[in-house]
């Protein structure tokens, strides 16, 4: 068995929380390093599928499950050329007592992840300005602003930010592109329903997505085009609990009032470092798809465990952490179902964005014979139920 290697992770936030809390059980020493481990969280609603939740129940989050609100059925809606409450293909889980999805607040799991780790003695948080990362003769030197230095065999950047503290970054962009759209997330408070379907909206200029969060919270994700004319209704939370009551009041009864806007632009990027040792990226930096699926935590949360079965294998070989066979070894295992999910996700973005009315008819047509199907919409609801569609 190998000493105890040293793996720093920059960034505190839920990826690198969540990366952390699954090696903790390996022989390594872990570094969670930012300079400022108590900012203010900023809460949003992710939507993790059976197979995920699944995985970090195993993995010790017990209490996960508990805190999440179940999605039963997840409705796809065909609304082109109207807003159409009628669905045009249903997915239901097998078995009538289990979900498809999970929705938890992002807040909720963050600190009960912190919690778990500030009382783990191979955690370390480090709340300090990283000068620079170098290369070494071995390690991964990395320097802090207050001059200390430390050797890590891995280090994992989990955010945007980060990527500036390589020197000369090289990226190779697998893909990149932009929608042209903005996504507006939000929450919407109504009246207590019963509330465990996941909606999506197919509207000609852009998807719109219901996320149940409980019997009084929805959370929407709206992708709408740069140019729309719907963009006045993001404009003020007035002319967005008007739209929604006047579309939506037969799912809500009532909608009381909605939570503060978000917006982010939407790109599709796959992100790879080209002749860097010892380094990792996960998160957005990543890979970044269109939240048309609910994907995007899901296929990091594939990534980390992807990343846990290699640092399992390793380790009961007595292998050394880090070096390019084992980089290799974790590309090889993550990259053809990232691309596979990738492409699929951006392909069904693109049926639904062409804008002719005949193609819009058939469209329908095709989503209403899926339907009635019961051989292809059950292996496809087999695909939705490890997290295609949410």
């Amino acid at each position: 068995m190998l000493n105890s290697q040293k793996i720093c992770i920059i960034g505190s936030g839920l990826t690198g929380s969540t990366i952390a809390y699954l090696l903790s059980r390996f022989n390594l020493h872990i570094d969670i390093v930012d300079e400022n481990c108590n900012k203010k969280i900023i809460p949003t609603k992710l939507a993790l599928s059976k197979s995920s939740l699944d995985q970090l129940f195993v993995s010790g989050l017990k209490e996960i499950k508990k805190k999440s609100n179940p999605v039963k059925d997840i409705y796809l809606h065909d609304s082109y050329s109207k807003i159409n409450l009628e669905k045009d293909l249903k997915f239901s889980s097998s078995y009538k007592e289990k979900a498809l999805a999970y929705i938890i607040d992002s807040k909720i799991l963050l600190l009960d992840l912190n919690k778990r780790l500030k009382n783990m003695k191979n955690i370390k948080f480090v709340q300090k300005k990283i000068s620079s990362i170098e290369d070494n003769k071995i390690f991964k030197k990395i320097t802090f602003e207050d001059l200390t230095k430390e050797n890590y065999s891995l280090v994992i950047l989990t955010s945007g930010n980060n990527l500036s503290l390589l020197p000369k970054i090289n990226l190779k962009k697998i893909i990149h592109k932009s929608y042209n759209e903005d996504a507006y997330i939000f929450t919407l408070n109504h009246k207590k329903i019963i509330n465990n379907s996941a909606r999506q909206f197919f509207l000609k200029d852009g998807p719109l997505a219901f996320l149940p969060v409980s019997s009084e919270e929805t959370f929407v994700i709206w992708s709408i085009k740069k140019d729309s004319f719907n963009k006045k209704y993001v404009s003020k939370k007035s002319y967005l609990l008007n739209f929604f009551n006047d579309n939506f009041n037969e799912l809500f009864k009532k909608i009381i009032s909605v939570s503060d806007i978000s917006v982010f632009n939407l790109d599709y990027v796959f992100n790879e470092l080209k002749e860097y040792k010892r380094t990792l990226l996960f998160g957005d930096i990543a890979s970044k798809i269109h939240p048309i699926a609910g994907q995007g935590w899901n296929m990091t949360l594939r990534n980390i465990f992807s990343l846990v079965k290699v640092i399992k294998n390793f380790e009961n070989l007595g292998l050394e952490i880090g070096n390019n066979i084992f980089l290799e070894k974790y590309l090889d295992e993550v990259k053809l179902n990232n691309f596979t999910f990738a492409v699929l996700i951006d392909g069904i973005r693109e049926v639904f964005d062409i804008k002719i009315d005949g193609y819009a008819s058939i469209r329908k047509s095709t989503l209403s014979m899926i339907d009635k199907n019961y051989f292809l919409k059950n292996n496809l609801a087999r695909v939705a139920d490890k997290g295609l569609f949410i």
